[in-house]
């Protein structure tokens, strides 16, 4: 049995009996074609970020929470805070950057490395076990918000 399999039986026989991991057969290929200097980019975690006035991340009973909170650039990093009960938040909680890398990313940008940032950016929870939510709404939700805004790559970090 696969360390995948594992973990997945262990959540089945914990939590969730009907979890399986979504396996993706049919992701395009999406070539990155524009200059970096040139790029706009939005930030896109599953580490549970949000501005300190926002609805935290709910785990929803072991459910997990497929919503996810919009993050204008202009936010102060010290505005920010991470709830997600399923990684150890002690390194996100003292420097957001860890898991959302804002301020390096405001740097690249003041250094005219890329071309600019998004207005907005993105968090998820990450923990999802059932993900149709998330891959039927959420997610498609949040790609067409980046398409208007003109986004030519999302930068994506995980929570753990």
């Amino acid at each position: 049995m696969t360390l995948i399999e594992r973990i997945e039986a262990f959540v089945r026989a914990r939590w969730i009996p009907e979890f399986r991991y979504v396996v993706n057969t049919d992701c395009p290929w999406a070539p990155f074609e524009t200059e970096l200097k040139a790029a706009r980019f939005a930030l896109v975690t599953t580490g549970g970020i949000h501005r300190k006035t926002d609805l935290p991340f709910s785990d929803n009973f072991g459910l997990g929470d497929p919503s996810y909170r919009e993050i204008p650039q202009e936010t102060p990093t010290a505005n920010l805070t991470a709830t997600h009960s399923h990684y150890d938040l002690t390194h996100a909680l003292k420097d957001v950057n860890c898991v959302f890398p804002i301020d390096r990313f405001r740097e690249l940008e003041a250094e005219g490395i890329i071309g600019s940032l998004a207005p907005t950016h993105y968090s998820f929870m990450g923990y999802i076990p059932i993900p149709k939510p998330l891959t039927d709404i959420t997610a498609p939700e949040v790609a067409r918000k980046m398409k208007r805004e003109g986004v030519d790559a999302a930068f994506v970090t995980p929570s753990s």
